[in-house]
């Protein structure tokens, strides 16, 4: 039934990215989105494109370092992890993928599966605050004049990022939070919840002085997320402000990651066409969300022709260790 319900959510997200784009690609001229492609500084876009790889790379160095000591071999593995999880995201809805980076730093070591599964989130928070940091920053600089976009909604990014920061810094928060929820949600079906709160004061406690240097390495590797997508921008001949594209497409990039289409594609597309209307003409927009679907596509194609034995073998124990909290939660 598990992996039924996950086929199905797999086929919602095929299809509504379908449904997306169609709607999209049916309000422009193609040609002239293939023109714009076909135009490309060809450096800029091997430049540009070429900077997923430093990135994939440093993201793995953050998860080495998220995850306790002992736990990774090495860098290596957390970037052999890295293209493993990046690779299952593709299928797998809400990224779910990335628990399959969970379950190796529990099995190799003695943490618990509530800390193994907070390791993500922190990361995710960690992304989450930096991304929304750079889009404010950007928006105070450049003042991104976006049609139809009310005021608020820049006031309610900013809670959002105070909320992350907190999360991912405060210990008595954590602390605080374990205890809200072991008394709001004692249902038996919310204990991976529970397990989550649960271990989410035991990693800031593990990670202690690394926090500090979790948050900052989080701001420079969304920084270099941002200045490849103002690279796409070089590479399409489209002048707009550095600022602006790091707000208006930090925006973007967050709608992406709503869990109801497969690596984003359709919702980060429709989102950046409309937001950059009124600096981009809308065909080279489709074309920077063309180039931007590299960042999620290739690092899976690139990872699964040496990765897929490794893959297959870890899918197979994540499922039985998830069977196995299931039965002893």
């Amino acid at each position: 039934m598990p992996d039924l319900r996950r086929a199905g959510a797999t086929l919602i997200s095929l299809v509504v990215s379908g449904v997306l784009l169609v709607v999209l690609y049916r309000s422009l001229d193609i040609h002239l989105v293939g023109q714009a492609l076909l135009r490309a500084d060809p450096v800029w876009l091997i430049m540009s494109i070429g900077m997923i790889l430093p990135i994939t790379v440093l993201r793995a160095i953050r998860f080495f370092r998220v995850a306790p000591p002992g736990s990774l071999p090495g860098v290596g593995e957390a970037l052999r992890l890295t293209l493993a999880a990046t690779a299952l995201n593709v299928f797998a809805p809400a990224k779910s993928g990335d628990l399959i980076k969970s379950y190796f730093v529990a099995k190799r070591s003695e943490t618990s599966a509530g800390v193994a599964v907070a390791i993500i989130v922190y990361e995710r928070l960690s992304d989450l605050f930096a991304l929304i940091a750079w889009c404010l920053l950007g928006w105070v600089v450049g003042r991104p004049q976006v049609p139809g976009l009310p005021s608020f909604f820049w006031v309610l990014l900013a809670v959002l990022a105070v909320a992350s920061g907190v999360l991912i810094s405060s210990a008595r928060v954590a602390v605080w939070l374990r205890g809200f929820v072991a008394r709001t949600f004692p249902h038996r079906r919310l204990k991976r919840f529970r397990r989550l709160a649960y271990g989410w004061p035991d990693l800031l406690q593990m990670l202690r002085g690394r926090r500090r240097w979790i948050v900052s390495y989080s701001l420079f590797l969304w920084l270099v997320h941002l200045v490849q997508i103002w690279l796409f921008t070089v590479t399409l001949s489209v002048d707009v402000p550095f600022t602006i594209v790091a707000s208006l497409s930090a925006v973007a990039l967050m709608a992406g990651q709503l869990p109801f289409t497969i690596a984003g594609l359709g919702t980060r597309d429709v989102v950046l066409v409309l937001l950059l209307s009124r600096y981009v003409p809308s065909e080279p927009a489709a074309a920077m969300g063309v180039l931007i679907s590299t960042r999620n596509l290739l690092p899976p194609l690139l990872g699964l022709p040496v990765m897929w034995p490794y893959l297959s073998l870890a899918v197979g124990d994540a499922r039985k260790w998830w069977s196995t909290m299931e039965q002893t939660g």
